[in-house]
């Protein structure tokens, strides 16, 4: 009988021991917010659509990837793959044009590519962010003589397609917008004196004034702006606003984390060197994120 009792007992431990290990086992697969069939907006592979002509933010040149887009993307696919189990992959081509149409279309997953969020965009797609605010401003070339809004009367104004920035433009009496396929595009005539200023986000303005040659004299105005801020999102189709929400949660504490601001130095030097407040200007809070994502119009 007392090895009968023993048995018994050793058999309830090893049942409750199992019970135990079960229920941690279904904590932790809660906690780490990971979907059961390791599938992230309705796929096992994410595909990313990324400039790659936009220097400080996102370029590609010498076989190699840089930029404050760049370095979101990096962080973006170690959590992805290592928190949510799905394989990431970049692809680095598409336009200003184009960003709508490629999450539309289901040719990308994601859009991490300077993407102002906006009321008219938010209808068509959702957005994660923003993890950037900047404004716009001008780019011009050294000597120009252009520091406040009166010195562009008459001035010839590069902007390109798909962008923001041609509407705020509509605030200048007497400039001509002249238009551009892309920003290489506008920064080469301004390079060539066919265009007196580029104007779009200060951010990528500055990372075309640090990437040109010393001889190429190109600057941005200190606080010459026009226009609303501009809120850089991360794109993404709508229809999975489970997995956008948590989307959101992972950039909150990545924006609120030391990755934020170390990538942002690292990618635009000229910019932090000029802006001694540069945190204030360009980081977002939670709040403006929670307004901003995974929602149809903007909270207020």
């Amino acid at each position: 009988m007392k090895g009968t009792s023993r048995t018994r007992n050793g058999a309830r431990r090893r049942r409750a021991a199992a019970a135990v290990a079960a229920a941690l086992a279904l904590t932790a697969a809660a906690c780490s917010g990971k979907d059961h069939d390791g599938r992230f907006l309705g796929s096992q592979e994410i595909d990313v659509a990324m400039h790659k002509d936009l220097p400080g933010m996102s370029l590609f040149e010498n076989y190699t990837y840089s930029g404050f887009d760049n370095a979101l993307y990096l962080d973006l696919e170690k959590w992805l793959e290592g928190e949510e189990g799905v394989q990431v992959t970049r692809n680095a081509d598409v336009s200003s044009a184009a960003r709508i149409a490629k999450l539309q279309s289901g040719d990308a997953d994601l859009v991490v590519a300077s993407f102002s969020i906006t009321p008219d965009r938010m209808k068509e797609v959702d957005f994660v962010g923003p993890y950037l605010t900047t404004v716009q401003g001008f780019l011009v070339r050294s000597g120009s003589g252009i520091r406040e809004h009166a010195d562009l009367s008459g001035k010839r104004i590069c902007t390109w397609d798909g962008t923001t920035s041609r509407v705020a433009l509509g605030e200048l009496r007497n400039s001509v917008s002249v238009g551009g396929t892309d920003a290489e595009q506008c920064v080469r005539k301004l390079r060539q004196g066919r265009v007196d200023a580029v104007s779009t986000d200060q951010v990528l303005l500055y990372g075309f004034a640090q990437h040109s040659d010393d001889a190429e004299g190109l600057e941005v105005v200190p606080d010459l702006t026009v226009g609303a801020p501009q809120h850089y999102g991360i794109g993404v189709a709508k229809g999975h606003r489970e997995d956008c929400r948590r989307l959101a949660d992972w950039l909150k504490d990545y924006v609120g984390g030391r990755e934020w601001q170390g990538n942002f130095r690292e990618a635009l030097p000229l910019l932090t060197a000029e802006q001694p407040d540069w945190i204030s200007r360009h980081k977002p809070e939670d709040e403006l994120i929670d307004a901003h994502s995974c929602v149809d119009r903007p909270k207020t």
